[in-house]
């Protein structure tokens, strides 16, 4: 025990001077570490924000883009269709067609089986012509039409 007694006097100021500072060292890791844990806690809040913001962002301008189409679907694109199958029926007007065969139905003299034959295929020709015609630039008109609303509205 004297030993013992003799050694805390020898080494008091030595042991308490290395226990205040393992102490005040453990306290300081203790204060870094909840403040490095607050940043991080800031850092994922922001980031967390950041991610709700940016998905506010892109929900508003594809309803906006949505809205956009929609408006070109019900306004321009039919009145812009209905001005092109205009223009098809007048450049491939059939109407003659018909009503030659029709008169030479009901006046079997009027038309020889040649020309009947021969209007037939015409007719035929003229009807797979506007039909592909019209379904062409319908598709074309409304990529056109969806396009130019598009980049019109940048």
């Amino acid at each position: 025990m004297l030993s013992l007694r003799d050694f805390w006097r020898r080494h008091k100021r030595k042991v308490l001077v290395s226990a205040g500072v393992l102490g005040t060292g453990y306290v300081l890791y203790k204060l870094y570490n909840a403040h490095r844990q607050r940043l991080d806690d800031l850092e994922r809040e922001l980031a967390s924000e950041r991610k709700r913001v940016d998905e506010l962002v892109k929900d508003q301008v594809q309803a906006h883009f949505e809205n956009i189409q929609r408006i070109a679907d019900t306004t321009t694109l039919p009145h812009a269709m209905h001005v092109l199958s205009g223009r098809i029926e007048e450049e491939l007007e059939l109407s003659h067609l018909t009503d030659r065969l029709m008169q030479g139905k009901g006046q079997p003299n009027i038309l020889t089986s040649s020309e009947k034959l021969e209007l037939w295929d015409r007719l035929k020709f003229l009807s797979f012509t506007k039909m592909a015609l019209s379904l062409w630039t319908m598709a074309l008109l409304s990529l056109y039409i969806r396009v130019q609303v598009d980049v019109s509205d940048r």
